[in-house]
């Protein structure tokens, strides 16, 4: 089984960044219909990306996962061409509307987006022709075990990074109450803001926090269980995130794998090399707003960041005393110059400040008003730490051998690289051929010349020397640059490209005949696909329709009633407020109110517009 480290590209650079630390594959956004509107590149970029990437044998999947308006059909099959005619490796899409298209020879991953959230629904992509379902992030693991037993499809799993509350695909809210569609890459992220709780007779339970702010996902820790459950594509969230958390969070994931493999060696990487990392991974010191193992283990458990929807990072201390600028802190966390502090704010921010100096135990502090006695400190930037991250070397190379012989006045240098790729070069010995009058001396100096790989991508694992002539160092040199250089192309030209999975003859039927809004159907040829494949009856998508009665915006696995202590199901222990398990209750935000509804059987609450 081979298993496949997927991160984010926001850009060029981060992509390369990314493969450098080891990735096994990046996805990045084109410069359309991309779900991370943010996120988009222009062709070229990516272009430059594919070539870095399939030195490695690593792959570049472009996003295209927005659902489609009627008039934006041709343009997404331009895209979807264009991404082909550069090399990329797939494309990732939502709608179905490119399965009725004229579309290039390129597999298709149906993102997740696409609601891969059951057995019939990914055996039915599978049927249809999808080569990858990226599942819903809300699966527990024993979900995804019994997915896997359904079909043959390659899955893939988020592993890392942000989560949305929302079942995946089917999140209305910022569409809702912003004019902005998550489905079209526009989401404005409402459910990060602060919102108040607040009973039908207008009561407010609780006021202005970030109720609907989930945890970040982390299963680094549980990816040999994901592996055994049948998933073998381990995927990054972080579009929108900067160049530190890429290169934390790609270096992290690599380390996890590799000791994993290590363990079980019958599972192997997809991409080529090894990479050797110049500090110790983190995932605590770049941005996160704390973790949890979301629905992975099928029980309930606190989901919600509680006091802020922003990154607050390790904790440091409590505030005991506060003078001027001076802050004492009862804690053992050593701070330093240049470290950010932090605490919640309102709103969702959060309030910091740096450190300017440390004084015996006392700290001082650069805005003291963002501080006051009793509160929690933060340290959500530590400066030695990031430095030392940005400055520190990832090497990634590939092994070769190499083999030098003479024959017939020329110099022959061979280089075979670990995946059996090969290049050969000779130039012409200009000088009588004559024995090394030390061949130990010159075998070690050949060896050490045909080392020096530079910035290549490759790095020596075995020198095989015929000793009979004697070659000069600057021949030696000229020979392992020509290689190296030819190894290269090489590499790139034999790059192995897959082919668009075939379309079952009998597809499976569709999990339900009646489809509605949820589905997400925009445009004509969405609407042909499902009619074509067994729909009886249509909705418009959420984006398109009107006069709907009181639609659902959401549902999640976040329930205020188990997050806030009363759910009569399951307790936490953490009681913050009492009421009537039968009062009705409402999220507020400014003049916007969502009407909560709890379905207990099902263990998930969903909102309304009020």
């Amino acid at each position: 089984m081979r298993l496949e480290i997927l991160a984010p590209a926001k850009n060029l650079e981060q992509g390369i960044l990314a493969l450098r630390c080891g990735a096994d594959a990046v996805y990045v956004g084109g410069p359309r219909y991309g779900a991370r509107k943010g996120a988009a590149n222009e062709l070229p970029d990516i272009e430059c990306l594919v070539r870095e990437a399939h030195l490695w044998r690593a792959k570049v999947y472009v996003t295209l996962n927005t659902i489609l308006f009627e008039d934006e059909l041709e343009s997404a099959r331009d895209a979807a061409w264009a991404a082909y005619e550069i090399g990329t490796d797939a494309l990732i899409v939502q709608d179905m509307a490119f399965l009725e298209m004229d579309m290039p020879d390129i597999p298709l991953h149906a993102s997740t987006q696409a609601a891969c959230d059951s057995p019939e629904k990914v055996a039915f992509l599978a049927s249809v022709g999808f080569s990858r379902a990226i599942l819903a992030r809300e699966l527990t693991l024993d979900q995804i075990s019994t997915i896997a037993k359904s079909t043959d499809i390659e899955l893939e799993t988020f592993v890392y990074g942000a989560l949305c509350v929302s079942e995946s695909g089917h999140c209305y809210l910022s569409q809702a109450i912003c004019g902005r569609s998550g489905n079209r890459g526009e989401c404005a992220q409402p459910c990060r803001r602060d919102w108040s709780l607040v009973d039908a007779a207008g009561k407010v339970l609780t006021k202005e926090r970030p109720l609907l702010s989930i945890k970040d996902l982390d299963l680094s820790d549980d990816l040999e269980a994901l592996v055994d459950a049948g998933a073998t594509g381990f995927k990054i969230e972080g579009r929108l995130k900067d160049a530190d958390y890429v290169k934390n969070a790609v270096s992290h994931l690599r380390l996890k794998i590799d000791a994993l493999l290590t363990r079980r060696p019958e599972l192997s990487h997809t991409s080529s090399g090894s990479v050797k990392f110049g500090f110790v991974p983190n995932p605590a010191k770049t941005f996160n707003r704390g973790y949890s193992k979301y629905q992975l283990p099928g029980k309930r458990h606190p989901l919600g960041t509680g006091t802020s929807s922003g990154h607050l990072g390790e904790s440091v201390g409590i505030v005991r005393s506060l003078k001027g600028d001076r802050i004492l802190l009862e804690g053992n966390c050593e701070l330093a110059p240049g470290d950010g502090l932090a605490t919640p704010g309102h709103s969702g921010r959060i309030d910091g400040t740096l450190v300017n100096a440390i004084e015996g135990k006392e700290v001082l502090v650069q805005s003291p008003s963002c501080v006051s006695i009793g509160v929690d400190i933060f340290r959500n930037y530590d400066h030695k730490w990031h430095k030392a991250l940005r400055s520190a070397r990832v090497d990634r190379r590939i092994s070769v051998d190499a083999f030098l012989d003479f024959y017939q006045g020329e110099a022959r240098l061979k280089l075979i690289d670990e995946d059996g790729c090969s290049a050969q070069v000779q130039i012409q010995m200009d000088e009588i051929c004559q024995p090394p009058k030390m061949p130990e001396v010159f075998v070690h100096n050949a060896t050490d010349a045909l080392s020096r790989m530079g910035n290549s991508p490759f790095i020596l694992s075995g020198c095989h020397i015929e000793t009979a002539v004697f070659l000069p160092l600057s021949s030696l040199n000229h020979l392992r640059r020509l290689a190296v250089e030819q190894l290269v192309l090489n590499r790139l030209a034999s790059h192995p490209r897959q082919n668009r999975s075939v379309a079952d003859a009998t597809p499976k039927k569709l999990p339900v005949e009646h489809l509605g809004y949820e589905w997400n159907v925009s445009n004509s040829l969405a609407l042909s696909f499902y009619l074509r494949h067994g729909a009886k009856h249509i909705d418009q998508a959420f984006e398109l329709a009107s006069g709907l009665d009181n639609p659902q915006l959401m549902t999640t696995r976040l329930c205020l009633k188990y997050e806030l202590g009363w759910c009569q199901v399951h307790k936490n222990g953490e009681v913050q407020i009492t009421v009537d398990p039968d009062t009705e209750l409402f999220l507020r935000n400014g003049p916007i109110t969502l009407k909560c509804h709890f379905d207990c059987k099902k263990c998930v609450m969903t909102l309304n517009l009020q």
